[in-house]
């Protein structure tokens, strides 16, 4: 009997340190129609006291989904996003964001795209995105050769 309530207690402790994540504020830059590539910015908290990683993503607009960084202007790949304990990732333009490359069609506002986030210990979190006309100051070009 003592093995047992040490053992649920111990999956008690396992199941409540992990992390949670919550995604707010997402949205999509709406781009000109003959643009291939838009962007998906969102806030990420982890209200959970174990961190986790944003790995991968993927929508239903583009045929290609990446996780990108805009560093002294310049765009890059990156392989993950950290989600901190009880802190955020902010995901918007000029900083971290999703890159949807090869769009199957021209992104208008209004418009609505499903984003699957993969994270490293969360798994998969669909959310819905609103297409919105550009905000912020941090228009940043993207060159890329797809």
């Amino acid at each position: 009997m003592r093995k047992v309530l040490i053992g649920s207690l111990m999956l008690t402790g396992l199941v409540l340190a992990q992390p949670k994540i919550e995604v707010k504020d997402a949205w999509v830059r709406e781009v000109p129609p003959t643009s291939k590539m838009s962007a998906g910015y969102m806030v990420i908290e982890n209200k959970g006291d174990q961190p986790d990683k944003l790995v991968d993503a993927r929508n239903d607009a583009s045929e290609i989904t990446e996780l990108h960084e805009t560093v002294e202007g310049k765009m890059r790949r990156v392989k993950a996003i950290d989600v901190p304990p009880r802190g955020k990732a902010e995901l918007r333009p000029g900083g971290l964001h999703i890159m949807l490359i090869n769009l199957k069609k021209p992104l208008k506002e209004g418009d609505t795209v499903e984003i699957v986030l993969k994270f490293e210990k969360s798994g998969e979190i669909k959310v819905q995105a609103p297409v919105r006309k550009g905000m912020g100051r941090h228009m940043h070009q993207h060159r890329h050769g797809y």
